[in-house]
């Protein structure tokens, strides 16, 4: 029997009431719950009407790439949604359209290289994940760096000295500082230049701007995406 009526006070009551020192059998600490990718399916979404989606960008999309119910690629597309310049996205729907995808890594030493110095890093944030996959892709940009990376991923811009950078290796420095300093490096109408910004420095930039914008999240939906594919 409780005296309160609401069920916060009847909680509180309930504690209020065991012996001290009290522990309650099947106790602990809970473990949130892991959706599944069954979970996630599109078809059980209260947005999805006749066979669509009726909003423009999945609220739930990060919990959907965190299970593998929803590919990197749209994390890259998400990310750029709110863009209004055409040409962008004109280059953008050439590249990420649907069945067109690249690889996340330039190759094997790029994909090493982050994740090891990924795992050397103290909780760094989205941004800092998304500039040291920019700052790995290019060997060059990397040696003039590598020794000025703190353990939160954050660069000391004052002692970089770059040397040696290629066209593709300069912009993806540019990137990098608009991602660790917040300021605008490179203009949307640069980036839907290709002759401004080539195709691979294109792919790294705009996948950087997913990892920025959804950080782990991403990463897994890309290895999600690689494991199927090794299984098929």
């Amino acid at each position: 029997m409780y005296f309160t009526t609401t069920p916060e006070g009847n909680r509180m009551e309930a504690l209020m009431k065991k012996p001290p020192g009290f522990v309650q059998r099947g106790g602990g600490r809970r473990r949130p719950y892991r959706f599944t990718k069954q979970d996630c399916d599109c078809h059980c979404c209260l947005y999805y009407h006749r066979k669509s989606c009726t909003v423009s960008e999945c609220p739930f999309l990060e919990i959907r790439l965190e299970c593998g119910a929803a590919s990197f690629y749209e994390a890259v597309r998400a990310a750029f949604a709110e863009v209004c310049n055409a040409d962008l996205r004109l280059r953008l729907s050439r590249i990420y359209g649907k069945e067109k995808k690249t690889a996340m890594f330039q190759n094997d030493r790029h994909k090493n290289l982050f994740e090891m110095q990924q795992r050397s890093l103290r909780r760094p944030d989205n941004r800092a994940l998304a500039a040291l996959y920019l700052l790995t892709a290019d060997s060059a940009l990397w040696n003039c760096c590598k020794r000025h990376l703190d353990e939160h991923g954050k660069l000391n811009f004052a002692a970089i000295r770059l040397v040696a950078l290629s066209a593709d290796g300069y912009a993806l420095w540019k990137a990098v500082k608009e991602l660790q300093t917040g300021q605008r490096q490179i203009s949307l109408s640069e980036l839907a230049d290709r002759e401004v910004i080539s195709d691979r420095a294109f792919h790294l930039i705009t996948q950087a701007a997913a990892i920025a914008r959804f950080g782990i999240a991403a990463l897994g939906a890309y290895l999600l995406d690689a494991d199927e594919k090794t299984r098929i």
